[in-house]
């Protein structure tokens, strides 16, 4: 499932990373958002499961889901991803294996190996040489997303809990509905909409894929995932995909070649990646692991 998930989650930052230099970014988010939601209300009528969203614990879950997957995340790693290039947008969302490790090693909620903590600081190491790229300035759009993918482990946290007395698809509704009404809301409220229409219903396939086969599908694989593997086991897995198939996408897709800075953050990712993937061995000796 999370093997699934990664494979068409890879489309995600060559879709933001194209629509957002033409499009409101915000707007795109949120549209596509609130589009998910509408074809998981089906998918929740059709499976009989309406009832799960009347449960006041689910809605609390979803409610930090919304905040710190959906909302935060979006503002800044849309608007990010406006500034910098399609494949700094790829290889830079695999900051969030870092930050699970140390929130979820901060709060003691999954055992944190020295080994994950090598891997995590050999990701930190590639992704340093992407945001420098041979330049002595610092580009403000690589920072937002860096931070956006911040508050995923967070939100994470939150769908842990969630997962325990509601169904994925209830969940994601919830955070679709609200966290797409919220960010259409607010692009409204401080982005410029000159000839906005025009734009949707140009670019309105873009948001269906990115409403129904990210947001919707693609996630609904993530949280059954992440119900049967520990979040900090499920990120390098899924997340490890990302800089492979998103690298041959931008390529491909948005027509950019990598920089020897971009090439050699990317290599030295996918060893993070590759080190934090290993499965852990223990070793018993005197009724001690080593």
């Amino acid at each position: 499932m999370i093997l699934g998930e990664t494979l068409m989650y890879s489309f995600f930052p060559i879709i933001i990373a194209y629509t957002t230099k033409i499009m409101p970014p915000i707007l795109f988010a949120g549209l596509s958002t609130f589009t998910a939601s509408i074809t998981l209300f089906i998918f929740l009528l059709i499976r009989g499961n309406l009832k799960s969203l009347k449960n006041l614990d689910t809605i609390k879950y979803s409610l930090g889901v919304t905040l710190f997957i959906i909302i935060i995340p979006s503002i800044l790693i849309f608007t990010g991803s406006s500034k910098t290039s399609g494949i700094n947008t790829t290889i830079l969302l695999q900051s969030e294996i870092l930050f699970t490790l140390i929130i979820f090693g901060f709060f003691s909620i999954e055992k944190i190996t020295s080994k994950r903590v090598v891997g995590a600081l050999i990701v930190l190491a590639g992704t340093a040489f992407i945001v420098y790229n041979g330049k002595a300035g610092i580009n403000s759009g690589d920072l937002l997303i860096i931070a956006g993918t911040f508050f995923y482990p967070i939100g994470n946290i939150f769908a842990k809990k969630a997962l325990e007395i509601a169904p994925p698809s209830a969940i994601l509704f919830i955070r679709s509905f609200l966290g797409g009404i919220v960010l259409i809301s607010l692009s409204l409220a401080f982005e410029d909409q000159t000839d906005v229409l025009g734009k949707i219903s140009t670019y309105w396939p873009l948001i269906l894929i990115n409403g129904i086969f990210i947001y919707h599908i693609s996630k609904i694989l993530w949280y059954e995932g992440i119900k049967r593997i520990d979040i900090s086991k499920a990120i390098p897995i899924s997340v490890g995909g990302y800089p492979a198939f998103g690298l041959i996408f931008a390529i491909l897709f948005l027509k950019e070649i990598p920089t020897i800075y971009q090439l050699v953050g990317f290599f030295v990712v996918l060893a993070g990646i590759f080190v934090l993937m290993k499965k852990d061995k223990e070793t018993v000796r005197i009724g001690i692991p080593v």
